[in-house]
């Protein structure tokens, strides 16, 4: 094995080319030729070299902070950081930043890594494809890599979606949705909710409701957009409750459908089944079911956005199975791949089909490497599901504790590994209380825990663990927030 990239023997083409490349790369003071930085295990053995949380120095130490000022220097302003560290080494459910701390990692980039940071069954898969081919373009010949990652697509995805286009990353994906969705159905409105989020691009930030950060100093968005309001029971904005509601908020979706401005015009409905960014946000039984049925009488394409929620993280590998639902395009990314760029539309054939010849596509969309360790990413997401049953019940039960305890915490809520609490000043007011959310998050980070914020007005603390973390780590995660929410909320 090469101790430099711990490639395995027998897959370098060109021992030459192998060594030029090695000679190339930067050695690291600590780095011994005679052995690996990190010791070899797969993404379920938990035999990792590093061992925490462990502070050493309160974060952000000097390294750290020699690094935000470079960031400050030669960074756009507009690139916000949570977290205001320099991280030099990442492994399993752990992180360690430049100045030697290790932290417990609660967000696996922000969703993407769903078995935790650089698995070894992707790393191998990586490597394996780099000595074979690393690009050519999808649009130039197509490529092994691609056209399996295409079948399996096929077969895992939810209801009878058969073709896929392979692209770049979950934004794209989503713009290339809709692009195919009108050229389908030829209609001019798109729909989606106030608190969904789909990207930062310009249709991205087009399809979220006013007021969200994402949207602040870009003037007019895109037109032809309708925004609607989604079942966020905690804040029904019809006043109404859960079940006596009879879900109202879905007849009224039905009636906005059919309003002169929008009836037969509706090209497709954008949504999340459990809203990520929006604050873990799931709806009722039978609301999808419910919305699916709208969209057919309608003739609108049903899109369902599993950026965040799918491989696993909701504990099945589609959030959309947890209702009996088959969406018409399943749009993938994130921990489609677990470490590298890429994002995916799969559908029904006659909607895929749809687009003219050679209309779609781009430079690096479906790269053979990307692709290479989706293939293994896909078999380590239908392993951890398991897993996740035991991060559901211990979560649900400690954020379910602590609504009853702290005045603060207004809901806790979420299905599978993807759950948070929403803080408040007063449970009878509910008003939002972001600036909680944050210190919470700033005492987390202290303590060697990396958790997220989320929510329309910022007040959700979000929990992201690996699904495959092991019950005593994620105690220990627990215990770290419930002590920040304790410090946080004490008079």
């Amino acid at each position: 094995m090469c101790h430099w990239c711990l490639c395995e023997p027998g897959i370098v083409p060109n021992k030459v080319i192998h060594i030029v490349i090695h000679m190339l790369l930067p050695m690291n003071k600590n780095r011994s030729r005679n052995k690996p930085t990190v010791a070899e295990s797969d993404s379920r053995s938990g035999d990792w070299r590093l061992k925490g949380p462990r502070i050493l120095v309160e974060p952000p130490g000097p390294n750290s902070k020699a690094a935000m000022k470079r960031k400050q220097k030669f960074v756009t302003a507009g690139l916000g950081v949570s977290h205001p560290i320099a991280i030099d080494y990442a492994e399993g459910p752990f992180l360690r930043d430049v100045d030697g701390n290790v932290y417990l990692d609660f967000t696996v980039g922000l969703g993407a890594l769903n078995c935790g940071h650089r698995p070894m069954e992707v790393l191998n898969a990586w490597r394996h494809q780099i000595d074979r081919l690393d690009h050519i373009c999808a649009m130039v010949s197509m490529y092994e890599p691609y056209l399996q990652l295409a079948e399996e697509l096929s077969r895992i995805c939810p209801g009878n979606l058969r073709k896929s286009l392979i692209m770049n990353s979950g934004s794209e994906a989503i713009e290339n949705s809709v692009k195919i969705a009108r050229a389908y159905n030829k209609k001019r409105w798109l729909m989606s909710y106030i608190t969904g989020y789909h990207g930062r691009t310009y249709l991205g930030i087009s399809l979220m409701g006013r007021g969200r950060l994402y949207r602040e100093g870009f003037g007019r968005v895109l037109p032809n957009v309708k925004l609607v309001d989604f079942a966020y029971c905690y804040r029904c904005h019809l006043k109404l409750e859960y079940p006596s509601c009879g879900l109202a908020c879905t007849d009224l979706l039905e009636k906005t459908v059919e309003s002169p401005e929008l009836k037969d015009d509706v090209c497709c409905l954008i949504m999340e089944p459990v809203e990520g960014a929006g604050g873990f946000i799931n709806p009722p039984p039978g609301y999808w079911e419910r919305v699916k049925q709208i969209c057919d009488d309608n003739g609108i394409v049903l899109i369902d956005d599993e950026i965040q929620t799918g491989f696993g993280r909701t504990g099945k590998l589609f959030a959309i199975e947890h209702w009996k639902v088959e969406p018409d395009l399943v749009v993938t990314g994130k921990s489609l791949s677990m470490g590298l760029p890429i994002g995916a539309v799969t559908g029904k054939e006659e909607i895929m089909d749809a687009p003219a010849a050679a209309s779609l596509g781009g430079t690096y969309g479906g790269n053979p490497i990307c692709c290479a360790g989706a293939l293994e990413a896909i078999k380590l997401a239908k392993r951890a599901l398991p897993n996740v049953k035991m991060i559901h019940r211990v979560e649900k039960k400690r954020l379910n504790e602590w609504k009853e305890r702290y005045e603060s915490v207004g809901d806790a809520r979420g299905l599978g590994a993807m759950m948070g609490i929403e803080l408040v000043k007063t449970k009878n007011g509910k008003v939002p209380a972001p600036q909680l959310a944050r210190n919470i998050q700033l005492n987390c980070f202290r303590k060697g825990l990396y958790i997220s914020s989320g929510g329309l007005f910022g007040n959700v603390s979000r929990l992201h663990p690996p699904l495959t973390i092991t019950r005593s780590l994620l105690e220990t995660g627990l215990d770290i927030m419930e002590s920040a929410l304790e410090e946080e909320t004490r008079p």
